[in-house]
């Protein structure tokens, strides 16, 4: 669904098997970056991205519950702004899940809020936490 308003720069990190956050009794998750062009607004690409979950089902369980998809706005070009939506996405120097596959895809790009490259943030929450498991899956079993 991405792809199809994707205008160039496609690129996509390993699909990676975590550990739950949140409530007990959650089975792992599953966490993949995606980064490309888009020619639109940041506002219409949060819609489309809303949009895509509620048709592939996802269904409203409250915060930090599981869910079927959860697709979240990272960045948007060097746009910085509050309201929705929020980019960057606050919680992105706090979440291994997002900058290990945010690192493989792009580990030189700054934040333009922190004005850190990824990898540097990576590195830095490494510093204060330790790795969580990461498991890659096989294209045998996506």
């Amino acid at each position: 669904m991405l792809r199809k308003v994707a205008s160039g720069g496609w690129k996509e990190s390993p699909i990676y098997e975590t550990p739950p956050v949140g409530p007990e009794g959650q089975g792992p998750y599953l966490n993949q970056v995606v980064s490309f062009w888009y020619s639109g607004t940041s506002e219409r690409l949060l819609n489309y991205l809303k949009g895509s979950e509620f048709i592939l089902g996802r269904k409203p369980r409250g915060h930090w519950n599981s869910r079927e998809i959860d697709l979240d706005l990272l960045y948007f070009g060097n746009e910085v702004r509050r309201g929705v939506p929020t980019v960057p996405h606050p919680q992105i120097v706090n979440r291994q899940f997002v900058l290990v596959p945010l690192n493989d895809v792009a580990p030189e790009w700054e934040d333009p809020q922190v004005g850190s490259k990824v990898s540097e943030l990576l590195a830095n929450l490494l510093q204060k936490e330790e790795k969580i498991p990461f498991r890659v899956i096989t294209s045998e079993e996506a």
